[in-house]
């Protein structure tokens, strides 16, 4: 019998997408076995056969290969209902949690993954120099958007509060923002166990204890 609790994760380390399923697995009290890999190493033929995309993370749950982190964090959420971390139809916050999703997911992440890349050399220049004007408008409206403190979405951690964090991470470590804009509502989640467990702000450890 498979046990439900516990998943593979590929990944590069803490501060790739795979950040944001291992804190979630973290927050569903999963066991987490790591594949670490080395930058280049997704492209090789054995990691092609566990995703064809040659794209991390990568989660192997009950016998199935799932990638994109969005979706599989999205999936397990939804596999433990009692958890609260996903807003369901029923609820009268479906709405609001969709939005941040596509907010998160759609407008805001896959740019600043390219715009961080670009910085460290991995991906052209450009793509930062084409991005920077719209992430800091967008990031600007953003961030008065955010609540002081508390939770996107009722009284709760959910999916959508981890893919805000991952955005606000990169937007951060980018320079597009400063901590201080934003620390009322990422400081709460930094000190949860299972976002220090799972290593997801070591990044930023160094705000929080100049703070």
């Amino acid at each position: 019998m498979m046990n439900d609790k516990q998943l593979e994760l590929y990944g590069f380390g803490v501060n790739d997408r795979s950040g944001k399923v291992r804190w979630l697995a973290h927050e569903l009290g999963m066991e987490v076995t790591e594949h670490r890999i080395s930058l280049g190493e997704q492209r090789h033929e054995e990691y092609r056969a566990v995703n064809p995309y040659a794209c991390v993370p990568t989660v192997i749950w009950q016998g199935r290969n799932l990638t994109e982190s969005t979706a599989t964090c999205l999936y397990l959420a939804e596999s433990f209902p009692e958890s609260g971390l996903a807003v369901f139809a029923k609820d009268k916050e479906r709405f609001e949690y969709l939005r941040w999703l596509a907010l998160f997911g759609e407008s805001f992440e896959g740019r600043l993954v390219d715009y961080f890349l670009a910085g460290v050399g991995i991906l052209p220049e450009s793509l930062r120099d084409g991005y920077e004007d719209i992430l800091r408008f967008k990031l600007g409206v953003l961030v008065k958007e955010l609540p002081d403190h508390g939770f996107l979405v009722g009284d709760r951690l959910t999916v959508a509060d981890i893919l805000a964090c991952y955005s606000l991470r990169l937007a951060i470590s980018g320079g597009l923002i400063s901590f201080a804009d934003v620390k009322g509502y990422l400081r709460p989640f930094m000190m949860r166990p299972a976002a220090e467990a799972s290593g997801f702000f070591s990044s930023l450890t160094n705000l929080l204890e100049d703070d």
